[in-house]
């Protein structure tokens, strides 16, 4: 089980994309609970959410939570019904609002949140996911806070994940960056000549979309690349030779046959001698250092996991320029 929470601005373009999800030409999202909320559409269900926050604070921007909550593949058969599916959401919200967030009862009862599930992700039919809007604005005018939500997010997911014996998130987290890794070198590998451009789409064609990020002004400042479940990683939590800074001379030294000395520097594959004549034993081919390197990274980049002490996707997730979703 994993999940991510954030603060936003855009309510109903949100709850639009949750109530009215498709793919292809299905329809796979379904309203799976509510909480004090009576509308029948999602501009009708934003204005009630609305209405509470103007009274005490028209002018908060960021006044509702976005937050998703997705069941690994193997962990998709262990809520099979619906009242399965809304007994686990409920769960999961008492425990971030009440737990983590430290709302009394009584304000966890008076909150407004509704949840739409999901039956699958954009590129895996086995993902069942819940899509949840929740007014920050309490009724008594209570702002509910979103220090560290992202991360406090991740912990209610491990917590129910080891009660229940679901996949714990961290491991899907490491599991989905090799996965990401792989491909990623494996397509730099593939290219006669380097463009970002030309990067995307081959890495369009192994499963994985690649999603810039700008800055406030408009200037390309790095790229996202999201998983098959479709969960969304900063490339220099990926490996920090695919950042946008590096990624043009990791092309240049895995292609000059240089990458494997680079390599054996960094002592990824310390120079051997054979013990025999004193002779150089040759680098390894270029499948088992890219292999080494997803090892390697495991340990240098756990520090960039939810939880650690970087920050995650949903700390520096840029709302402005990244409205759209890729569950």
């Amino acid at each position: 089980m994993v999940s991510k929470a954030r603060s936003i601005s855009y309510g109903t373009a949100k709850l639009e994309y949750d109530a009215n999800k498709t793919i292809g030409r299905e329809h796979v999202a379904s309203e799976a609970c509510r909480h004090n909320l009576y509308g029948g559409t999602p501009g009708e269900i934003t204005r009630e959410m609305r209405d509470i926050q103007e009274m005490s604070h028209p002018n908060l921007t960021k006044c509702y939570f976005d937050i998703v909550i997705t069941l690994s593949e193997s962990d998709a058969g262990a809520v099979g019904t619906q009242d399965e599916c809304r007994q686990l959401v409920e769960e999961y919200m008492h425990r971030l609002m009440v737990i983590q967030l430290g709302l009394s009862e009584k304000q966890f009862a008076s909150m407004q949140w509704i949840a739409y599930q999901h039956e699958r992700t954009d590129h895996n039919v086995k993902l069942r996911h819940w899509h949840v809007l929740a007014n920050r604005v309490l009724p008594d005018g209570t702002v509910v806070s979103d220090s560290n939500i992202g991360r406090k997010a991740v912990r209610v997911a491990n917590d129910i994940s080891r009660e229940r014996g679901f996949t714990n998130a961290e491991n899907v987290s490491q599991k989905n960056k090799a996965e990401i890794r792989e491909a990623a070198f494996r397509t730099l590998n593939s290219m006669s000549c380097y463009t970002f451009e030309v990067f995307k789409v081959k890495m369009a064609r192994e499963g994985f979309s690649v999603q810039e990020a700008y800055s406030k002004s408009g200037r390309l400042q790095g790229y996202y690349i999201a998983s098959k479940s479709g969960t969304l990683y900063k490339a220099s939590a990926i490996d920090r030779d695919l950042t946008l800074g590096r990624i043009d001379n990791t092309w240049k030294l895995i292609h000059s046959g240089r990458y494997r000395q680079t390599m054996a520097a960094d002592h990824a594959y310390p120079i051997r001698r054979n013990s025999s004549n004193g002779a150089h034993i040759p680098p390894p081919s270029l499948s088992s250092v890219l292999n080494a390197r997803v090892s390697n990274a495991h340990s240098r980049n756990r520090e960039d996991e939810v939880g650690h002490n970087r920050r995650s996707y949903d700390d520096d997730y840029n709302e402005n320029k990244n409205k759209g979703y890729s569950m």
